[in-house]
Parts: structure tokens; sequence; C-alpha cells
């Protein structure tokens, strides 16, 4: 249930075409994808998304380099602490290129960092046996490119509308 509602918040995110509103959504999916991974036993996972939670909303609220380091190190402070095997270090790569993403003033720019990010969590969703999380990545992933295309869709509209001609 708790996947099934992330998964809901998830892709309505990236159909927004405000990056703080964007933000917002994934913040209350994290939330709820933190919640999932607990209760499957994935710790590291877990943290790891209750962090990206909490950089959402950060993010949302005060785009600043400084919080995007501080969120960097707290997620090393999280592998550094927590690994186990190697499966640890995808939800890290994910953690880092969400963060580079999230700090990121242009929305091109977050969606391509949250397309990688979501792919290091396919392969990671696979290996631990959640086909709900990886369906639910796939969409993320799928509506990512939808919403990225529909944006410079709209783009070239624009720029052919103030053409002189």
């Amino acid at each position: 249930m708790l996947a099934a509602v992330a998964f809901g918040s998830g892709i309505f995110a990236f159909w927004q075409q405000q990056r703080s509103t964007m933000l917002k959504f994934w913040f209350i999916s994290a939330v709820l994808n933190a919640s999932h991974f607990g209760l499957l036993g994935q710790y590291e996972a877990a943290l790891f998304v209750g962090l990206t939670a909490i950089r959402f909303l950060v993010a949302a609220m005060q785009p600043r380099q400084h919080w995007m380091l501080l969120f960097m190190a707290a997620a090393t402070v999280i592998v550094l602490t927590t690994y186990s095997n190697p499966l640890n270090l995808l939800p890290y790569t994910a953690a880092m290129l969400g963060t580079y993403g999230s700090f990121q003033t242009r929305l091109g720019r977050v969606r391509l960092c949250m397309a990688l990010g979501a792919s290091c969590w396919i392969i990671h969703n696979i290996l631990v046996g959640s086909p709900v999380a990886v369906m639910m990545e796939l969409a993320f992933l799928l509506s990512n490119l939808v919403g990225f295309l529909r944006a410079r869709r709209l783009a070239a509209n624009l720029a052919a509308a103030n053409q002189p001609g």
C-alpha cells in the first residue's frame, strides 16, 4: 500500500512544470518509499530514501549549494557506517545523483539526474526482490521522459511562435 501511494505521488511529480512543486511531490513519495524499504528490512535503502525525502523538501524551499554538499556528506556517512555489501553502493549512487539534481536550477538537469538515479534504483530493487518498487521506478523513468519531451515540445512551440515571419 505504501509503495502504491508513493508511486502515485511520484508519477504526479514528474508531470509538474515547476521545480519546487515537483520536489514537494517527490518528498511525499520518498517518505512512503522509505517506510516501504524499512518494512522489507532494507534499512540502508530506507535510510537513503529517508535522507532523500528531507533533501527534496529542503531543495524545494532553499536550493542552495551548501545544502547540496551537506546532503552529499550525509549520504557518504550513511554508506560508510552501514556498508555491508556492494548492493549498498546502488542507493548511494542514486542518492548522490539525486542530490546533485535536486539542487540544480534548470529543470532539464533535475530530470536527467533523476533518470540516472532511477536507473540505479531499478537495479537495486530487482536485486532485493521488490517488484512493486521496480515497476514504480520504471514508471518514474518513463514519466520523466514523457515530461521532458512535453517540456521540449512546449519550448519549441513557444520559440516558433516568437519567430518573425
